[in-house]
């Protein structure tokens, strides 16, 4: 009876772990906390279901929770990378920079092409007020993924800080290449031409922010400046 009752309680872990990831997929996250939930109140070893429940944490905003979850993972499994990596990204979201950037360059030792984590391990030194070490990490994040919008970004905001408004601009615009949702990159790049009163690039910067974030105030303004500003020509 008792082996019948748990191959009953495994299918239902099993059955709330695939609705999980399903509600997750539809960006369901109260839907799919709720089933990752059940799935680990039955079986906390589950990794699978407390690895998507971190990132369904982290996804919310609950940093803590993601950071309570990656600890538990990686008394499980001491080798996850991935928990690691849930862990590095929960601190770094509490302002925990050194014990992300410990777990960061753990990850990168273990996995040198992980352009991720180099991305992220810049934005720990960068956040640590040590920019001069963030540049190697971002170059080698974009050498191995020329199509990673968070490395280019990130570049454009360190190349930003250095007063490189061209390299940022060209950063941010690469950024922009690789994901055209990139919100961030886009408000960094029209402020650059904004700034530079460049008012056609910046209208047309603007314009985008604009079809992502319809109703963005700083865009509105700016905008409606541009354009004062060309019909006076």
């Amino acid at each position: 009876h008792l082996s019948l009752r748990r191959q009953r309680q495994m299918c239902i872990r099993d059955r709330s772990y695939v609705r999980g990831n399903i509600a997750a997929r539809q960006a369901h996250l109260k839907t799919a906390l709720t089933y990752f939930d059940e799935a680990i109140e039955i079986d906390p070893t589950h990794v699978r279901a407390r690895l998507n429940r971190a990132s369904i944490h982290m996804a919310s905003g609950n940093a803590q929770g993601a950071l309570d979850d990656a600890n538990v993972l990686l008394e499980l499994a001491p080798g996850l990378a991935l928990a690691k990596l849930r862990r590095a990204e929960a601190n770094m979201m509490l302002s925990n920079w050194s014990d992300s950037k410990t777990d960061l360059e753990q990850i990168v030792a273990d996995a040198p092409h992980h352009h991720h984590a180099l991305t992220q391990l810049a934005a720990c030194y960068i956040s640590m007020e040590r920019p001069e070490k963030a540049e190697a990490p971002l170059n080698e994040a974009l050498r191995l993924a020329p199509e990673h919008t968070d490395a280019w970004h990130q570049r454009g905001m360190l190349y930003l800080a250095w007063g490189k408004y061209e390299s940022a601009l060209s950063d941010f615009e690469a950024a922009i290449r690789a994901d055209g949702n990139n919100l961030d990159a886009r408000l960094q790049a029209a402020a650059i031409h904004h700034a530079s009163n460049k008012m056609e690039q910046a209208s047309a910067a603007w314009r985008g922010v604009l079809a992502l974030e319809p109703d963005h105030p700083l865009a509105r303004q700016r905008l409606q400046d541009c354009e004062q500003h060309l019909a006076a020509l």
